[in-house]
Order: structure tokens, then C-alpha cells, then sequence
């Protein structure tokens, strides 16, 4: 089916733009693990949306993004940038990648705290050790933080192709799948299959096999991060 097709595409955007975003959330979480007045109020604004309630978050983005006295348009008309209006979740052309923003604002804490915890299990003495040796911030995140913290960014990019390929939530509530199936993805898809068409068995299928595709993208992702690591 063409529009199975179409749905796999919309996950694969939301795959990319996590993936572009996984070193900003570490060099975030890097900034944060540092001791500053006032780190642990940014610490916990940053997880904040990952503890609210995802339908919660749907319904308050669909009014944001609305083309009737939606917050976001009103902004740009208040600034006299009415030519950057849109219909945000109606055009095709940009409705998966403002999904995929507000996925990125809800999950992206999330990594964040991760990579704190992580960056909190590096032994002090080393770094204290570079410090004295005078590494700057950029050769200890390099040569350090980064390998210290391997695994758990092994993990981190697992559970982006996890959660790209599953997400539901967010289009489910703010477009349903809409327009026509332009911000539909393959959970949503399955979904329809079989509580909409009554086709529970094409359905179970489809569950067995994102299941599968998830494992062949973190392989194929987990190959190509090993051969960056080998040039590097």
C-alpha cells in the first residue's frame, strides 16, 4: 500500500531530526552536569515535558498551532510577520516536521537527564587530572566525557529508532493521521488496520514486523556509528 509507504516516510522524519538534535541535548547536558547557580531549576525545566501527560501536550500544541486564534500565528501577527503564517497541521508539506517538533520538545529532557547521569558516573579524578594536564572543556568532552559515556549513547540512539518508528501519541490527537494520510505513521497505520478496517490480522503482522524493522535500522545506524568511530 502506498500509504503504508507514506507512513514509514513520516517516521523517518521524526527519526532525523531527534538523530540531528542527540548532540545539542549532550552538549546541553554537559552544561548542565557543570556547577552554576541555578543548574538544578534547568535541570528540571528541561524534564518537565517529558512528565507531562503526551495527550495533555497533543491537545495544547493543536490549539498553539491552530489557524483560528492559534497562539503561534498570533505571535507572527504581532510582530507584523503575517507573510510566515501557515496552516500548520493542514499543510502536507510541514505538518510532519511541526509533529516532530513537539516530539523533540517533550523527549529531548529526557535524554538530557540521561546524559547527566551518565556524565556523573565519570571518575572526578580524571577529570581533575586533565584539568591539571590543561585540557581545555572541548579536549575533556572529547577525549573523556564522550567515550566514558559510549554506552548510554549507544542506548540514546537505540531508543530514538524506537520511538520514531512507534510514535503514535502526538499525531494521533493533533491530526489524526491528516491530511489524508500525510501525518500518518506506521503505529497510527496498524492502528486503522485493525480497529478501523477490522483487519486484525494484517495488523498483528505489521506489529511483528516494525518490531523487526526496528532491530534492522539499530543494527544498520549501530554499523555506521562503529565505522565513524574506526576513521576517527
Amino acid at each position: 500500500s502506498p500509504d503504508l509507504w507514506l507512513s514509514l516516510r513520516n517516521n523517518a522524519t521524526y527519526f532525523f531530526i531527534h538523530l540531528l538534535f542527540i548532540p545539542i541535548e549532550l552538549l546541553v547536558a554537559v552544561m548542565l552536569n557543570s556547577s552554576f547557580k541555578g543548574a538544578k531549576f534547568f535541570k528540571s525545566m528541561v524534564f518537565l515535558p517529558y512528565i507531562i501527560n503526551g495527550v495533555a501536550i497533543s491537545y495544547t500544541f493543536s490549539y498553539f498551532f491552530s489557524p483560528i486564534n492559534g497562539a503561534f500565528n498570533e505571535i507572527f501577527t504581532v510582530l507584523g510577520l503575517e507573510g510566515l503564517i501557515q496552516n500548520w497541521l493542514s499543510d502536507a508539506g510541514i505538518v510532519n516536521y511541526v509533529l516532530s517538533s513537539v516530539s523533540l520538545w517533550r523527549f529531548s529532557g529526557y535524554h538530557v537527564i540521561i546524559f547527566i547521569a551518565a556524565l556523573k558516573s565519570i571518575p572526578q579524578d580524571v577529570m581533575e587530572a586533565a584539568t591539571v594536564d590543561g585540557a581545555n572543556a572541548w579536549q575533556k568532552f572529547k577525549a573523556i566525557q564522550v567515550p566514558y559515556i559510549q554506552l548510554v549513547i549507544d542506548f540514546i540512539l537505540f531508543d530514538n529508532v524506537r520511538g520514531a518508528l512507534q510514535a503514535f501519541d502526538i499525531p494521533f490527537v493533533m491530526t489524526a493521521g491528516g491530511p489524508g494520510y500525510a501525518s500518518s505513521t506506521f503505529t497510527l497505520y496498524t492502528i486503522n488496520t485493525a480497529f478501523k478496517f477490522n483487519s486484525f490480522g494484517l495488523a498483528s503482522t505489521m506489529a511483528v514486523a516494525i518490531m523487526v524493522l526496528i532491530i534492522i535500522v539499530y543494527l544498520i545506524q549501530n554499523r555506521l556509528v562503529n565505522v565513524f568511530r574506526g576513521r576517527r
